[in-house]
């Protein structure tokens, strides 16, 4: 393989990488035009502003949000107030930047920002060439044999190269495929059946369509392992097929049939077959026409799929489960016409899944092109020996590498330059020689050779770069991208907030729970009476008797604080089990007080055979875990409201009233 290609296929395993990234969100999200999009919210006051919000924001965030509610639009100023709590919430998140663990949300914010750059990245003519590909190979299916090595590492690559290198020789593919496929198709020597476009992850797909018939690929990859892949015929994929048939019922002899069907091999006149043998009651008026037949379930699928994979000319028979027929396919037509409607429906598919991953690879392949990058191979060549040296005795080593590691921009990349940074990739690809598990500054990939890795980590450095500068120019001329970043970013930042400042710890908090539910005990009721109470099983007779000598002292004492009070008194011989029970649900209550069960069953527990209960029907249930679920989540409608409180009066709004008129309006 030629350097070009190498360092392509390397590279192209993280297109624009997602390795540590420092990409200038906020800087991205300031770059708004203020002449044309004024400023309709200041969070502070006119002199001290802590954020701006400008009408082009709050008219995309209003627009989008009305046309997806499932409670139908909203006006104007209802969603303004809703906004207002949206962005101090994210405004408030930053401020408590220390407990937010925000390394995610950094993480987050950047992937998503090139995941919405790409778009803009991807020009008219990569998207054409894309999309003609796609339709080219639709018109064709292949029939195909291969061989698969799972795993992308170097045990993998050295078994593939020996398999390749034994078909070179002249071994034959199914017998290699056989023995050392790690597909199930293996049994059968490889063999995959018929396939076409968007049948096979892309890159197999590619292999496949630039591999002659009769001819096996050289070793490849996909996200299952190395391939090789054999080609044994590609035929034209029909839309619609005009043919002909001689028909016979089932229990037609297989005999005469194979006898008819020699007759009309022979033949030059398939009609005058079909009008004397066929027994189909037409046939002889109509010469077994079956006019054009097309996939849209005029004919039976098995019948439809046997023609549709016969050249034009031929005569072939098929038992089908209704009938004996010979077929004979007279004129196909194989294009679909790229009109408009077809070009939107291959773009669809084109702009999903790997080939929109292979899309990518390119986007970032033309933006290290674009910019003059070129990788000094012979440099990449000496370092990479140098793989098993002592991290601590790196650096010494580097004196021997003179000359430029990579050009970029018109630069050309020395060893000063790139001294750091390659010193922080060989400690981690160390570290993780090491322990393939550890985490290291620089993401290393165990199944990539040492070269393979710092060749990635180059390009991960110049495609950030490349980024960079491409979104700095994205971002100023197209304001939607902006505001989609800030609408992410804001999002990131609320869950945050709200996991801090409700969801969390905070709303699963026992004491505060419990503190919660007493205080509006009334609000949580039961739709019918259950058993609500304590269940105590009593080691011994002295301390059963304790229990019941507190119970007889405090005989209305809510179940709630008769459970403290015997925790406090009576230290230990005992276990008990709180909350609300119907019948059916809990043994020992169906013993004791709902007699369901008989009175000489065991149910007990065996180190606290004696048993007190303490409670009874009610609709009211004592303890918060009776009613959990909805508990919290009214405690989470609590911390919210107070957390919005807060916000409120911490942090002022200014609405400009002459802006905001012109929202929709301008």
């Amino acid at each position: 393989m030629n350097i070009a290609k190498y360092i392509a296929s390397v590279c192209a395993l993280t297109s624009i990488s997602a390795s540590a990234i420092d990409i200038d969100v906020a800087g991205l999200m300031k770059s708004i035009n203020r002449s044309d999009d004024p400023v309709l919210m200041i969070v502070g006051t006119e002199e001290y502003r802590f954020d701006t919000i400008t009408r082009g924001e709050f008219e995309y965030m209003y627009n989008k949000n009305n046309n997806i509610s499932l409670d139908g639009p909203m006006s104007k100023d209802d969603y303004k107030e809703l906004f207002i709590n949206y962005k101090l919430k994210a405004f408030d998140a930053t401020k408590k930047f220390p407990n937010l663990k925000l390394n995610t949300y950094v993480n987050e914010i950047q992937a998503y920002t090139k995941h919405l750059a790409y778009p803009y990245l991807i020009d008219n003519d990569l998207e054409k060439q894309f999309i003609n590909e796609a339709y080219k190979r639709e018109q064709e299916y292949i029939t195909a044999s291969h061989i698969l090595i799972k795993g992308v590492n170097e045990k993998s690559r050295k078994k593939i190269e020996d398999i390749y290198s034994r078909l070179k020789k002249g071994e034959k593919f199914f017998d290699l495929a056989k023995k050392n496929s790690d597909c199930g198709s293996a049994v059968r020597g490889g063999f995959l059946g018929e396939f076409s476009a968007f049948d096979m992850v892309y890159n197999f797909e590619t292999a496949a369509y630039n591999t002659p018939v009769g001819e096996f690929s050289e070793p490849f990859t996909t996200q299952y392992g190395y391939h090789i892949i054999y080609i044994h015929d590609r035929r034209p994929k029909p839309i619609s097929v005009k043919a002909q048939e001689i028909f016979f019922p089932l229990e037609t002899k297989e005999s005469y049939v194979d006898s008819i069907f020699a007759i009309a091999k022979k033949s030059k006149k398939f009609d005058k077959v079909v009008k004397k043998y066929s027994m189909k009651g037409n046939a002889k008026k109509d010469k077994g026409d079956m006019g054009i037949v097309k996939n849209d379930g005029t004919y039976p699928q098995e019948v439809v799929d046997k023609i549709f994979k016969m050249p034009v000319g031929d005569i072939q028979k098929f038992r089908s489960s209704f009938g004996n027929h010979i077929f004979k396919v007279n004129e196909m037509e194989t294009a679909v016409p790229l009109d408009s409607a077809k070009y939107e429906e291959l773009k669809k598919k084109v702009m999903n899944g790997d080939r929109y991953e292979a899309i990518k690879g390119k986007v970032a392949v033309n933006l290290r092109e674009k910019r003059g990058f070129l990788l000094n191979d012979s440099i990449i060549n000496l370092v990479s020996k140098y793989k098993d040296t002592d991290p601590n005795a790196m650096s010494d080593t580097l004196k021997k590498v003179d000359g430029a590691w990579y050009y970029y921009n018109g630069d050309a990349i020395s060893t000063d330059l790139f001294k750091n940074e390659f010193l922080k990739f060989h400690a981690s690809y160390t570290k993780r020689a090491v322990d393939k598990f550890i985490r290291t500054e620089v993401p290393i990939d165990t199944n990539l050779s040492y070269k393979q890795n710092l060749i990635r980590f180059i390009c991960d450095k110049v495609d950030l770069d490349a980024l960079n500068q491409e979104l700095k120019g994205i971002a100023k001329n197209n304001k939607e991208f902006v505001y989609a970043l800030k609408e992410y970013n804001d999002g990131l930042l609320v869950y945050a907030a709200s996991e801090f400042n409700v969801w969390g710890h905070r709303s699963t908090k026992l004491d505060s729970l419990t503190k919660f539910f007493r205080e509006n005990k009334g609000n949580y009721q039961f739709e019918k009476p259950k058993w609500v109470g304590i269940v105590y099983s009593v080691a011994n007779k002295d301390t059963l008797k304790k229990i019941k000598n507190l119970a007889a002292k405090n005989p209305n004492m809510e179940a709630c604080n008769f459970y403290d009070l015997v925790k406090k008194e009576v230290k230990k011989g005992y276990t008990s089990k709180r909350g609300a029970w119907d019948a059916g649900e809990y043994a020992i209550l169906d013993k004791y007080y709902f007699k369901t069960i008989p009175a000489d069953s065991t149910v007990e527990l065996e180190k606290y055979p004696l048993v007190y209960l303490y409670g009874n029907e009610s609709q009211t249930p004592q303890w918060h875990t009776s009613v959990k679920g909805k508990v919290i989540a009214d405690y989470q409608k609590e911390l919210e409201k107070n957390w919005i409180k807060d916000i409120r009066e911490t942090y002022p709004v200014v609405i400009k009233e002459d802006i905001y008129k012109t929202v929709n309006n301008h």
